[in-house]
């Protein structure tokens, strides 16, 4: 039973591992760029979630690199929101465009940027909210399985 739980936290923070190194490269494929609060935040988040999911892997106690993940997740949800991409688009971007594709482009770029933050936050949430539960349902008792401490023997009168 115990090497199917080790299976188990180790494909889920695998997961995160992987999720922040998307983070880390999704302004470059999702071609975002241009929207520097979606990048700051992206890689930011991303590196940081490569580490404390790498943290969780190697510790014994998964419960602190996991908790701090979730705040990231709940920066990535509401980013979006609160950094305003909008205003944060380049106006001279790493590659120059023409000025016929300024306007749809950059929107589509926004959008992709916000998506790709708010998903990010719901499955690092759902991720690590999940490792996390499991964690907390492996440190409880079991009822009926036996008392937490082991019977009290006492010893003979004389005997102290």
């Amino acid at each position: 039973m115990n090497g199917n739980v080790g299976r188990r936290r180790s494909w889920a923070t695998g997961a995160l591992l992987a999720l922040g190194g998307w983070l880390v490269v999704s302004p470059l494929v999702l071609a975002t760029t241009r929207v520097t609060a979606g990048v700051v935040s992206a890689v930011g988040s991303g590196l940081a979630l490569a580490v404390l999911a790498a943290w969780a892997r190697s510790a014994r106690n998964q419960i602190p690199p996991l908790a701090i993940a979730m705040s990231f997740g709940l920066w990535l949800l509401v980013a979006p929101s609160l950094w305003e991409f909008r205003d944060g688009v380049d106006a001279w971007g790493l590659v120059p465009i023409p000025a016929w594709e300024v306007t749809e482009p950059t929107r589509a770029a926004i959008a992709r940027a916000e998506w790709n933050s708010i998903l990010a936050g719901l499955l690092t949430l759902a991720l690590a909210g999940w490792v996390l539960v499991a964690a907390r349902r492996r440190a409880r008792p079991v009822p009926g399985a036996g008392s937490e401490h082991p019977p009290r023997v006492e010893a003979p009168s004389g005997q102290r």
